[in-house]
């Protein structure tokens, strides 16, 4: 009721003639309801406060969910640049590579891999139709992967050196001692049939011998990493960290040029 007198007021007080000339009573009731309007001026300013806290609090959290909605979109544009930088850095490298190398090769993508853990084996995107044919070395810019073993038209199954099946001839890089490196069903490479008097030391760098015909020679397969001589075994047990992690391969090359193959012979 309070506030309905002091709105009334207000508007008989400003309600004069154009020239806005303050008659008597108009300023008797000004001076009259004076205090009443500034009693109820302090109870409503309290209600304003709220009613624009409520107001600013309400624009705050509408920023902040569209600030935390577009952060989002930002992390998840730069995740995908990081992903597109690093895939084309691995390309860069395996194009200079491929130019730097005397023989011809095929450039492919692994597609999948195999869905057991007995054998070690990925398909890529290039076949015969590219001219891919069973038997050829796969590498990357790193060293060796392995060799194609099924091929067909638009696809192939390659076989990777950790396979337990998998056999390359190598030589140590500083001594000339040669073996074959094989896979093995844990995954790992073993280091076998080396001379019982052959050079070898931790961290020698293992190339590959040419033996075979299927790879050509001095590609890199990986390093000794550990050294070990069983009670029950004349030949060293020697463990090797591959070159190439064949768990995150994406992308190979395949040599696919027979004459450079036997050239390196």
């Amino acid at each position: 009721m309070a506030i309905i007198v002091a709105a009334l007021s207000v508007a008989l007080v400003y309600s004069g003639d154009r020239e806005g000339v303050v008659s008597q009573s108009q300023h008797l009731l000004l001076a009259a309801t004076a205090p009443l309007q500034k009693a109820v001026n302090v109870v409503i300013s309290p209600f304003k406060r709220v009613s624009q806290y409520t107001l600013v609090i309400g624009n705050l959290t509408n920023e902040n969910r569209r600030l935390k909605h577009d952060n989002i979109v930002l992390r998840q544009e730069v995740d995908h640049l990081k992903r597109y930088e690093a895939e084309n850095r691995r390309l860069q490298r395996l194009a200079g590579f491929r130019r730097e190398s005397q023989p011809k090769t095929v450039g492919a993508r692994v597609i999948s891999r195999s869905p057991t853990s007995w054998q070690s084996i990925v398909t890529i995107d290039v076949g015969s139709s590219a001219g891919v044919g069973e038997n050829m070395a796969v590498i990357t810019d790193k060293g060796l992967v392995g060799r194609t073993v099924r091929v067909a038209g638009s696809a192939a199954l390659v076989q990777l050196l950790d396979d337990r099946r998998s056999g390359v001839g190598v030589e140590i890089a500083r001594s000339g001692a040669t073996g074959i490196i094989e896979g093995s069903m844990e995954g790992r490479l073993k280091l076998r049939f080396l001379a019982a008097d052959a050079d070898v030391k931790v961290g020698d760098k293992l190339l590959t011998s040419g033996v075979g015909g299927v790879y050509p020679r001095g590609i890199a397969v990986g390093a000794v990493a550990g050294i070990a001589k069983t009670a029950y075994s004349l030949e060293k047990n020697i463990d090797v960290r591959p070159a190439v992690d064949y768990a995150r391969l994406s992308e190979v090359l395949v040599i696919n040029d027979s004459e450079a193959a036997r050239s390196k012979l």
